[in-house]
């Protein structure tokens, strides 16, 4: 094995120090972490043959962003040898000081054809108005939808 060179080592101790000395020192240049929103989409959600709908689940964090806030849902599920798509909204309120994040729930009918039970692809997002939006496009099962007695 062959040993250390001395020179090079010391070098880069020197450099490394400098480096931890300028960004320790007073006033430097720190980039804050930033907040952004986001959005997922829960693993299941239950499909309504008779009533042609679906509902998708998930949660949401607004970040740093405060504003009117809502979710919007796109369904799209492969049936035999065709799809069934489909479009709903999540009415969550406002992202504000007080409630930065939370639980979502979106009933999405079908635009023609039926949702049925098996897996699915949904895309979310989670509108801050005036100007903010994050999606996110993720898999789901749907499961048949059982009343409660």
């Amino acid at each position: 094995m062959r040993p250390a060179r001395h020179p090079l080592l010391a070098a880069g101790l020197a450099t490394a120090a400098t480096v931890a000395t300028i960004g320790l020192a007073p006033g430097a240049a720190v980039a804050a972490p930033t907040s952004t929103s986001t959005i997922s989409v829960d693993w299941f959600g239950t499909a309504e043959p008779d009533a042609h709908t679906a509902t998708v689940r998930g949660r949401f964090d607004c970040g740093a962003e405060r504003g009117l806030a809502y979710i919007e849902v796109h369904l799209d599920q492969r049936v035999r040898r065709g799809s069934v798509t489909g479009f709903g909204f999540g009415v969550i309120g406002a992202c504000t000081d007080d409630r930065t994040a939370g639980t979502w729930t979106a009933t999405v009918r079908a635009d023609a054809g039926t949702f049925r039970p098996g897996p699915a692809t949904t895309t979310a997002r989670l509108v801050v108005e005036p100007n903010s939006l994050t999606e996110t496009t993720e898999r789901v099962r749907l499961r048949p939808h059982c009343p409660r007695r």
